[in-house]
């Protein structure tokens, strides 16, 4: 009877170990994309946040109500350098007696729609102007030589104050003006745009 040398019948644990890495790699390698004909997916995008608009009131409490806008006020507001700050105010028509409802001289033809410093004139100076074309805040549209506001770095031209649209920021001479929504009621003998000339 021959012997068998019982160590001959197992296999070697370590060319066993070697068999199964080379296997689970070759795995690996067909599972990543090895094969070109597969679309490649990019990976989703991580989303960036954006910066909140400067909120609206849904709602503007003024009563009474301003009447037909008669003009827009433009002052210079600050002239201190190249970059001076210009402010707009509605003017509206002394309907019904308006202008003495609110604090003024009941016989003026025109005034604002609040006394300075009364807490309504925001709600009223926004219902007396609508929204701005291009920002869509309550608060004139601005223009520079007749066309919009933009930022034009130090070259002359106007900007939108970042948080008021009843201000903007005036560079250099020219003709600046502030306008009313076209949806705002305008007395028959009034205007829709207040202009002011700068040197």
């Amino acid at each position: 009877m021959q012997k068998t040398n019982k160590l001959s019948a197992v296999p070697d644990l370590r060319l066993t170990v070697a068999v199964f890495i080379a296997a689970a790699s070759l795995a690996a390698l067909v599972g990543c994309g090895g094969d070109s004909s597969s679309p490649v997916t990019p990976p989703t995008p991580t989303p960036t946040a954006t910066p909140a608009p400067t909120p609206t009131p849904t709602t503007l409490t003024c009563s009474p109500t301003p009447p037909p806008l008669y003009g827009i006020a433009v002052t210079l507001r600050d002239a201190s350098g190249y970059r001076k700050i210009i402010g707009a105010r509605p003017i509206v028509a002394n309907y019904g007696g308006y202008c003495g409802k609110v604090g003024f001289d009941p016989n003026q033809g025109f005034c604002d729609t609040r006394q300075e410093g009364d807490p309504a004139r925001a709600a009223c100076d926004a219902l007396a102007v609508g929204r701005s074309g291009d920002t869509g805040r309550y608060g004139p549209t601005w223009y520079y030589e007749g066309g919009p506001c933009a930022q034009t770095g130090d070259t002359p031209g106007c900007e939108n104050h970042p948080t008021d649209q009843f201000l903007a920021y005036a560079k250099g001479g020219g003709e600046f003006a502030a306008c009313a929504a076209p949806s705002i009621t305008i007395d028959p003998e009034g205007n829709r745009c207040g202009v002011i000339q700068l040197q």
